[in-house]
């Protein structure tokens, strides 16, 4: 990874507000490694904060925070800075302690939970989406089940699954792919059967209530938008009765959910 400076990420940033974006997504293979190859010892933290000055933005979105490396630090910025949505996009891959050690991800089951603990205590309500891996090679039963009582207890708000496979230039390209397809199949399904209770019951959780939408795209009897809890293509998606103007904010009753989407009217 190379890191960008500052003043060109922020120049860059300040032009697009001026052109009239309103949401900013901060994306690398992994942001909280951002700044360790730049002089005089920058942080995700200080990019975040200059970020969260620039007027005309609302709001800043963080992807691909690797576990390992988020640090105190790098929490209590997006705690304190009003433009950063309360959403964090945190691959963990998996939660087996043996897999994550052949990963080579530098933290334990414990750490993450660790991690996640501090960063729901000092960002109360953060939706957290995560990436998991299934079948990776010598992923046994227990490993899975481990997988699955985490992924029952931490209760993501977002969560993706892959099935594993090789890639060229990774560590794991020289292990046995000794995990079936049909087992990955299998794996993949419970985990996402299991996220797809979770999210219902997050969902339902807003019904009655009014919420801050981002409108994406107008139609003329439904629009689409987003709340601060879900990333563009990715996560999930409100339903909004009648037109409205995509770019803009709205607060919306919700009226109904499903696992993946809200759907309401303009309050």
């Amino acid at each position: 990874q190379k890191s960008r400076s500052i003043p060109a990420i922020m120049e860059e940033a300040e032009r697009l507000a001026m052109n009239g974006t309103k949401e900013l997504l901060v994306i690398a293979q992994d942001t909280t490694s951002y700044g360790y190859d730049l002089p005089g010892k920058i942080y995700l933290s200080d990019l975040i904060k200059e970020l969260n000055t620039i007027d005309g933005l609302e709001w800043i979105r963080v992807h691909y925070a690797h576990p390992a490396h988020l640090s105190q630090r790098i929490i209590d910025s997006i705690a304190e800075s009003k433009k950063v949505c309360n959403y964090l996009d945190m691959p963990i891959q998996h939660a087996s302690d043996s897999v994550l050690k052949s990963m080579k991800r530098g933290l334990g089951q414990d750490g993450i939970r660790n991690r996640i603990n501090r960063l729901r205590k000092a960002v109360p309500g953060i939706a957290l989406r995560t990436t998991l891996i299934v079948g990776y090679p010598g992923e046994t039963k227990e490993d899975f089940e481990s997988l699955s009582d985490f992924v029952r207890e931490i209760e993501f708000d977002r969560l993706g699954v892959f099935t594993y496979s090789e890639e060229d230039g990774t560590s794991a390209k020289n292990r046995n792919d000794d995990v079936s397809r049909e087992v990955k199949d299998y794996r993949k399904n419970q985990i996402l059967e299991i996220q797809h209770e979770i999210s219902l019951e997050k969902n339902e959780s807003f019904i009655g209530k009014t919420i801050k939408v981002l409108v994406d795209e107008g139609g003329e009897k439904v629009s689409i938008g987003r709340t601060e809890f879900d990333s563009p293509e990715i996560d999930n998606i409100v339903h909004i009765k009648g037109y409205h103007k995509s770019g803009k904010f709205i607060k919306v009753n919700v009226e109904s959910v499903n696992e993946y989407e809200l759907i309401g009217s303009i309050a």
